[in-house]
């Protein structure tokens, strides 16, 4: 909708894309709320036994890993639901202030979340996690390619730089940006349906409804206060 209806006037057209950077933060945040059930559980990581005696058996420590882990689990929902107000809010304002690379700050801004999804980078890293879960191996890392490639051309804004004028109908950078944004959305699908899939066989711990639909209605509320602040900014940038 934001590409859309971006001929209206500079605020309708600041409105829209205030939208568009909300719903990614809400699709973002939805995606960590997916993990801490389906997929976070079962990681060695954050199995407060297991990473002990790793600890121990690496490094010769006797260390009880099971608070950290808990604060963990319980800081996780929390961290991303401010990361994710704190980004919208940081997009919405790269479009109110012009900033000089609005491009390159977005990119930045909306990678942040990323960072959520590092037990499982590490869990690959400490652990055999290619043996134990290929699926969640090879399309967890395939997707954070994906994301990169997007990342690459959103901000290089190649191929339209090269050859101006060439590609602006089919071919240019943020169409291309979308497609490799797709496909990591694609491979996220497949390893948190598979961590669900798994997740049914032996619940360790049921959603909740606060700790679900709680989480998304408080996450709506705050991003629509975001958008509504920066809607009465009035020197709008065109980028």
């Amino acid at each position: 909708t934001a590409h859309l209806f971006s001929c209206l006037s500079p605020r309708l057209r600041a409105a829209f894309f205030y939208l568009d950077y909300a719903s990614i933060s809400y699709y973002g945040f939805a995606s960590t709320v997916a993990y801490s059930y389906y997929l976070l559980p079962g990681l060695s990581l954050l199995d407060a036994s297991a990473m002990s005696h790793y600890v121990q058996q690496q490094l010769g420590w006797q260390l009880d890993c099971s608070l950290p882990i808990a604060a963990y689990r319980t800081l996780v929902l929390p961290v991303a639901l401010a990361l994710a107000v704190g980004c919208t809010a940081a997009c919405c304002r790269s479009r109110a202030a012009c900033c000089a690379y609005p491009f390159a700050v977005r990119t930045f801004v909306f990678a942040m979340p990323l960072s959520m999804a590092c037990p499982i980078m590490l869990e690959s890293l400490l652990f055999d996690l290619r043996t134990r879960n290929p699926t969640l191996f090879v399309y967890f890392y395939r997707r954070y390619f994906w994301l990169l490639v997007a990342a690459f051309f959103n901000v290089s804004k190649i191929p339209e730089r090269i050859q101006p004028g060439l590609f602006d109908i089919v071919g240019h950078s943020h169409q291309l940006f979308h497609i490799f944004t797709f496909l990591s959305i694609y491979d996220q699908v497949h390893y948190v349906e598979d961590g669900l899939a798994e997740f049914l066989k032996a619940p360790l711990a049921a959603p909740t409804y606060l700790g679900t639909v709680g989480y998304m209605l408080l996450l709506t509320f705050c991003l629509a206060v975001v958008v509504r602040r920066f809607l009465n900014v009035t020197d709008l940038c065109k980028q």
